[in-house]
């Protein structure tokens, strides 16, 4: 055992957990109970796949995404009604948004802070939500758990991917979006960006933590899922937020003619 635990030491990345990959989706309760005997962090794996497939998900989408503001499709309505000097503002915006920085940088950086930023926030919220139900579990755990768990999020990123790479378009309606208008506003904006998140592959991870919630926190299954739900439902609501800012400084940019750029 000493020898063996030597040599996983030694090897390049042996702290990642490779093996667990497809056993988290295919056999679930069988890798959960190995990632939670775990005490040590073992969380890096699936955040470093979700951040290469970001990657690769904004180098496939820059290409088609210069394409489409090139050819002036996110002209907004009554563009020729407006002054030169308000359309000139427009375009010189325009123009920086073709620039790498705008089509690569900024996009990697965002997204991938974005699901470091949902998987911190999950383990923080699920933690404290199985606590309050009489939980002893360490935080380590949860976040181990909370990471592993969003892998289905990796898969929808690598299904984004390849429908990009086939179809040579962007991907507009994300997950249940479709229902409610892209030019709604006020509540519909936020109840736009909860559908946005909503679809298959976050029920499976929903589902992935719930699976794991009783095994983590050592709690009834009734109070471990009420908790669990708790904590993904909260998590829903806030990766809405975005929606919201996104409609507010969009609004802002229009109503001030773009003179801020």
């Amino acid at each position: 055992m000493a020898e063996t635990e030597l040599e996983n030491k030694t090897r390049p990345f042996h702290f990642l957990r490779w093996n667990w990959l497809l056993g988290i989706l295919i056999h679930p309760r069988r890798t959960i109970t190995e990632i939670l005997a775990e005490e040590k962090a073992n969380w890096q794996t699936p955040l470093l796949i979700i951040t290469v497939l970001v990657i690769l998900a904004v180098v496939v989408e820059a290409p088609i995404q210069r394409i489409v503001i090139q050819s002036g499709a996110e002209i907004p309505e009554n563009f020729q009604y407006w002054s030169t000097e308000e359309q000139n503002a427009f375009m010189q915006s325009q123009a920086m948004q073709t620039s790498p920085l705008f089509l690569y940088v900024f996009p990697i950086l965002t997204r991938t802070a974005g699901f470091w930023l949902i998987w911190f926030l999950l383990s923080s919220i699920l933690h404290l939500s199985i606590t309050l139900f009489g939980s002893r579990s360490s935080r380590q755990q949860v976040s181990n758990l909370a990471a592993w768990t969003m892998t289905p999020l990796a898969l929808r990123l690598l299904v984004e991917i390849i429908a990009v790479l086939t179809t040579h378009r962007l991907i507009e309606n994300r997950g249940l979006s479709s229902l409610i208008a892209a030019d709604a506003d006020g509540f519909s904006v936020f109840l736009r960006g909860i559908l946005a998140n909503l679809d298959l592959y976050y029920v499976w991870h929903v589902i992935l933590l719930l699976v794991g919630a009783v095994p983590l926190s050592g709690l009834s299954k009734s109070k471990a899922n009420q908790a669990t739900l708790i904590a993904a439902i909260t998590m829903l609501l806030l990766m809405a937020v975005p929606a919201i800012l996104s409609s507010v400084l969009s609004s802002l940019s229009t109503s001030s003619g773009f003179y801020f750029f």
